[in-house]
């Protein structure tokens, strides 16, 4: 339970995911009761409008009502889910998750209100999946969100019988999804038609289903440390992958490495026939393949002896951007990160008052580089510097008026210079990690 936790860690900060509904209702209350006797604890809670059902701005609303008669204060934000192959449930839950990432503080503990029966569900789902021990040691109590952020589910050892008496007991009104009994979704399925029936039989089931949980995740702690260390092995750079020595591994041990990779870069497991379709079709491919296989938001691509994970964005190759403050960091667009001026940065000559400095996406023609003692086609260019062809059109190009000036952390336009005076200045292009 939550007071168990709280008194065990020193961090009294926390940030609840609250839907309004039965679950985080209740961890709402027992937070606000523990917060009555110990004065020192804080906590916001974080309300997310999925935007899937015509009474979500109903739920917005009840959420700021509670919030706003216990003087709790209350992000509410709005988040459109995408329909893909990972599912509308999966899809959801990165989204509310990336939301949630971008809100919390960084001393904060993220609170979710995930119970035993979640758990069981979870584990069986994984079980319908064919999942392997990643996917069955199910929902971990603590975890790091995207690698970074602590998140708690304190509530994964409580049945959902026992927060529905509490509830009851103590009249508490919270949100009811009707949705959450549409047994065409599978967790509703398995929580309505299948879990009566099998706790019926046996009335343990949900507990032991955690249990094996439990030992799985125990084992797969065991693992993950091996199979980090032989994946660092065959790191390029996080998302990129040498396989140029794959054919010496069993199948078995690079499908383990391939959702390894993948989870640790998207924050997606890959089901084991995901793995094998990147096993035959990409790496088993000839090096100049085009093959690529979708997984959520991302591909997975080849270019010559290495293997890519690309997040998937919108063709921004017509876009220009106008950067009219260059005193201020440039945010670009798509999470490629931003274009500042820095110590560390790239000496380029610095634009005359009168020139215009903007950010484009592609370019064609003969470059002179600085360098080179001829010109070359770009794509050339982007060839000697092993750059891919999905990555070259989101490397952002410095340009004066319609001057092209540098591809930002590849390569700089020799210029010839009329006095050796010219004044410079270094610009940094920090990309953003996913």
């Amino acid at each position: 339970m939550i007071e168990t936790y709280i008194k065990k860690t020193k961090n009294l900060s926390f940030l609840l995911s609250y839907s309004g509904g039965l679950d985080s209702t209740f961890l709402f209350f027992k937070l606000l009761r523990i917060k009555d006797n110990n004065p020192k604890l804080k906590f916001r809670a974080i309300h997310i409008n999925h935007q899937l059902n015509k009474n979500s701005g109903k739920w917005s609303k009840h959420c700021y009502d509670v919030c706003k008669k216990h003087n709790i204060p209350l992000i509410i934000k709005k988040i459109k889910v995408k329909e893909n192959k990972i599912g509308i449930e999966a899809s959801a839950r990165l989204e509310r998750y990336k939301t949630i990432y971008e809100q919390v503080f960084q001393k904060e503990i993220i609170l979710t209100a995930h119970n035993l029966n979640d758990q069981c569900e979870t584990f069986l789902l994984a079980l319908k999946r064919g999942s392997g021990i990643t996917g069955l040691s199910g929902i971990p109590y603590e975890s790091k969100l995207f690698g970074k952020q602590l998140i708690v589910r304190p509530l994964l050892k409580t049945p959902r019988s026992k927060i529905e008496n509490w509830i009851k007991k103590n009249n508490v009104n919270w949100i009811e999804d009707e949705s959450n009994y549409d047994v065409k979704h599978d967790r509703n399925f398995i929580r309505h038609k299948i879990l009566p029936l099998l706790t019926k039989r046996w009335p343990s089931f949900i507990k032991n289903c955690a249990k094996s949980s439990f030992i799985l995740k125990k084992e797969k702690k065991i693992l993950d440390p091996i199979l980090k260390n032989n994946l660092d092995k065959y790191l390029i750079l996080s998302s990129i992958l040498d396989i140029e020595n794959f054919e010496k591994l069993l199948p078995d041990t690079i499908y383990s490495l391939l959702r390894t990779w993948i989870k640790s870069n998207s924050y997606i497991i890959p089901s084991h026939k995901v793995v094998k379709k990147i096993y035959y079709e990409i790496i088993l491919s000839k090096k100049d393949s085009k093959a690529k296989i979708k997984i959520g938001d991302y591909e997975v691509k080849r270019y010559k002896s290495n293997l890519h994970l690309i997040k998937i964005i919108p063709c921004i190759k017509n876009l220009i951007i106008m950067w009219y403050k260059p005193m201020i960091s440039l945010k670009l667009p798509h999470n490629l990160g931003c274009i500042t001026q820095n110590k560390f940065g790239t000496i380029l000559p610095l634009p005359k008052p009168n020139e215009l400095i903007n950010i484009r996406f592609q370019t064609s023609g003969k470059i002179l580089i600085q360098g080179n003692s001829m010109r070359k086609p770009i794509k050339k260019i982007w060839q000697d510097h092993g750059i891919a062809p999905w990555n070259r059109n989101k490397i952002p190009l410095l340009f004066y008026n319609n001057e092209l000036i540098s591809a930002l952390g590849v390569f700089v336009v020799s210029k010839k210079k009329c006095h050796t005076n010219i004044k410079e200045w270094k610009l940094s292009w920090i990309q953003n990690k996913y």
